[in-house]
């Protein structure tokens, strides 16, 4: 088993067909397309919104060939299904007003200006404890504040 962070964009206008919670589309050509698997455990992060707002563990992948034009062939498109999710209400913020302190747990993230350490392709696997931390602040209180305590 493997750990990894997806970015998910939201729905609105998007060309995949992410149900959030059941299902993450990605593409054959997408970095980190072949590490995903069966069993994997996941966080989600929506990059426009700086928030980390789930996790979940993949129950199985689903592949899908579709044709392109007559020069192209054909593109494949993956759909991991999803079980165990678990929504962050409210979602964790990384950046802004009740900023998460999570930041500063995170290895890929620690000791770097703003969030300049936030992986930018769509599947990025992480270790174990970057896992667990986000887990733990995924599971604490909000306090009056908005801040997770």
């Amino acid at each position: 088993m493997a750990y990894f962070w997806l970015n998910q964009k939201g729905t609105d206008g998007s060309n995949y067909h992410d149900e959030v919670g059941e299902v993450y589309h990605y593409r054959g050509n997408t970095p980190g397309a072949n590490q995903l698997s069966e069993g994997d455990k996941f966080i989600y992060y929506r990059p426009g919104d700086y928030v980390i707002f789930g996790a979940g563990e993949i129950d199985h992948i689903e592949r899908k060939e579709r044709d392109l034009d007559s020069e192209s062939g054909v593109a494949v498109d993956y759909f991991a299904h999803i079980t165990n999710y678990q929504p962050f209400e409210p979602p964790i913020r990384l950046k802004g007003v009740n900023e998460s302190a999570l930041k500063n747990k995170i290895s890929f993230l620690k000791d770097k200006p703003g969030l300049t350490g936030v992986p930018q392709h769509s599947i990025h696997q992480i270790s174990k404890e970057d896992f667990k931390a986000i887990i733990e602040a995924g599971e604490k209180e909000v306090g009056p504040t908005g801040a997770r305590e």
